[in-house]
């Protein structure tokens, strides 16, 4: 990984920068990157979805970049095994010791989680609940900051294996990564390739690093909720329980899962305080993926929008 260059400034600063950074491999995507942003400091895990070539892969990487953090890379298929994320215990001439597995760094990628078994999916989900792994009756921590960026296609219909509710609800955010504007592909035609592969990733700067990320979370966790703040958050998750027509509502989970982002993004826009347009403003990511409706006339996102209409208080 590259030297750090750039001093951390404030987080508004650090926002605006890394959309530039990243804007030079991923274009039309600003949004993505300030949710991952937004997941780094709030010590969560996203779930990118997208259709192939809409650069999932590439953006997670590009992020890693920005962070200046160790990054590995795992690519899913029906035989990637455990033993390859987590590691195993070797013994050699008598002396057993633990090799670790992929999943020990700061940025996973974990692209097409579902298409890897539901065995393989519980290991790296059970590591992005603990932080650590166990080994033979053995707990292994993972490294500071532990952020798992997974990738999948809706749209594979043959060989893959969906992620149940309970494992989706490990996920701080699920963004649906779409096909760019007209003009922003024009514009991916511009960047620098070399054949087809884009030529700029080694050119992203690193802004963070692990000394600026603590920094920043430090920050997160100063932030002011007011009361009433609060109490919406908690209205919100406990309205969509309520809603006729909703099988699983927002788990207290997703309620601790909001706040944290709800706080990170008040930071980077330059705020000591959140407000309920916060909340608002990112209830669909946290909370989107988190609800299962069983009238088929009512979408998550309807269930959102009643919910933070009239929350129970």
């Amino acid at each position: 990984m590259a030297t750090i260059t750039h001093p951390y400034v404030s987080l508004a600063e650090l926002r605006e920068r890394a959309k530039a950074e990243v804007g030079k491999v991923v274009v039309g995507q600003e949004r993505a990157v300030e949710l991952l942003l937004i997941a780094a400091m709030a010590r969560g895990h996203v779930l990118l979805e997208g259709p192939p070539g809409t650069a999932k892969t590439l953006l997670g990487r590009a992020t890693a970049y920005v962070l200046g953090a160790d990054f590995n890379r795992v690519q899913f298929t029906p035989d990637t095994t455990p033993t390859e994320l987590v590691g195993e215990n070797i013994t050699r001439a008598g002396e057993t010791k633990f090799v670790s597995g992929t999943i020990f760094t700061n940025v996973l990628l974990a692209d097409e989680i579902n298409r890897t078994p539901p065995r393989t999916q519980a290991a790296l989900l059970e590591a992005m609940a603990e932080r650590s792994v166990t080994v033979e009756g053995r707990v292994h921590r993972l490294p500071d900051p532990f952020l798992v960026i997974a990738t999948q296609n809706p749209f594979e219909q043959e060989g893959v294996f969906p992620l149940p509710e309970s494992n989706l609800d490990r996920f701080l955010f699920k963004v649906y990564i779409d096909y760019a504007s007209l003009e922003k592909e024009v514009d991916m035609l511009r960047l620098p390739h070399t054949g087809v592969t884009p030529d700029m990733l080694g050119e992203i700067m690193p802004l963070l690093g692990i000394v600026g990320l603590d920094k920043a979370r430090i920050e997160l966790d100063a932030t002011i909720v007011p009361e009433e703040v609060a109490r919406y958050v908690v209205g919100v998750a406990r309205k969509t329980r309520e809603i006729e027509g909703v099988m699983l509502g927002a788990s207290s989970r997703a309620a601790i899962h909001l706040m944290s982002a709800t706080k990170a993004n008040a930071r980077l826009e330059g705020r000591d305080t959140v407000t309920i347009e916060d909340v608002r403003e990112m209830t669909g990511y946290v909370f989107g993926h988190r609800i299962v409706c069983d009238d088929e006339n009512l979408t998550p996102q309807e269930v959102l929008e009643i919910a933070m209409a009239s929350p129970i208080l």
